[in-house]
């Protein structure tokens, strides 16, 4: 939804230290300069007083160059896969969310209505299934890439990600598509060095034409296919299972989706889920989005039930999660996750 209370630069200036908890990329130019400690929202949430001093003791100043501090390093590496995917995820939901609905509003006409051309299901079904949910793979993979490389990542992302879409390769061909992509443009714009009156040039072609290259030919000549077959395999697996192998998949998802809430083992199911719904594989999603319904509307009944137990705050935000579990509407930052 963007800043609702976006930080002004009298406010950078006037600041002596800056804490950044966010589990996926964000744009830190403003604070160029600027003592950072960054850390996750969980930590933020449940041990702050540790993570406050944490930030007095170890905040170095803000690069933006793409060269941080030797500090900080290991620790960003360490976590940076699981950030970029995350990146990536996040700005791929809009896009199911879209056209799923879209989908969902083409099957209230009947189930078969639009197979019927020129009907408004018809319509409804090509701006979900035929395009919303077409840009999701290059979506993920785009912006996997720019998490890793920023804006010269952007470009072979996308292209490495139509490329999965192509080939068949899928989900799984589009993060492979998104890391390479961020990567090998990243090198590029560190490693490439030229004269002053070309440096211009890097970021406009030499970058997005040489890592393009490089990404679209791995695709084709030498990912594209092994990932396609391994992507046949699941979703065959997945589409031929029993019953038992099903219901068990079925509740690991569901437990995976309700242990953290918002937290990385929700969205690696999550992802999981949203990644297959690419290959036309329906029901582990369905699992997912029945048990992501469980907790907040668990929570908005417990506080009617017991209102005794909770205070007003949490009474009223305990209400308006009973009243959101068809969109299963609970983060990190919920009072109730807390300890």
């Amino acid at each position: 939804m963007g800043a609702g209370n976006a930080i002004t630069p009298e406010e950078v200036a006037e600041a002596d230290l800056v804490i950044v908890a966010a589990d996926i990329e964000v744009d830190l130019a403003k604070f160029a300069g600027k003592p950072m400690y960054r850390t996750t929202t969980g930590l933020a949430l449940k041990k702050t007083a540790q993570e406050l001093d944490k930030a007095v003791a170890e905040a170095k100043p803000y690069q933006p160059s793409g060269k941080p501090q030797a500090a900080a390093e290991g620790k960003k590496e360490s976590a940076g896969a699981y950030r970029h995917l995350l990146t990536g995820v996040s700005y791929m939901l809009p896009m199911v969310v879209a056209g799923g609905l879209c989908i969902a509003l083409s099957f209230a006409f009947g189930i078969k209505a639009f197979e019927v051309k020129d009907t408004l299901a018809a319509a409804l079904m090509q701006i979900g299934g035929g395009s919303a949910f077409a840009l999701m793979v290059p979506v993920l993979a785009g912006f996997i890439a720019f998490s890793i490389a920023d804006r010269p990542g952007l470009t072979p992302g996308l292209i490495g990600g139509m490329l999965a879409v192509s080939g068949g390769s899928g989900f799984i061909g589009g993060i492979i598509a998104g890391f390479l992509a961020g990567y090998v443009a990243k090198a590029i714009s560190t490693k490439l060095k030229l004269p002053q009156s070309m440096e211009a040039l890097k970021p406009i072609l030499i970058i997005p034409l040489v890592s393009s290259l490089i990404v679209g030919l791995a695709m084709i000549y030498l990912i594209g296919k092994p990932v396609a077959g391994i992507l046949a395999w699941l979703t065959h697996w997945l589409q031929t299972m029993g019953t038992a192998n099903a219901v068990l998949l079925g509740a690991i998802l569901g437990a995976m989706m309700c242990t953290d809430m918002g937290g990385p083992v929700n969205k690696a199911a999550y992802a999981f889920g949203v990644g297959l719904l690419s290959t036309q594989t329906y029901a582990p999603m369905a699992a997912i989005m029945a048990a992501g319904m469980v907790p907040p509307l668990a929570m908005g009944i417990a506080t009617l039930v017991a209102r005794n137990k909770f205070d007003k705050g949490q009474r009223g935000r305990g209400q308006s999660r009973a009243g959101s579990w068809p969109v299963l509407y609970l983060g990190r930052g919920d009072s109730f996750c807390r300890p």
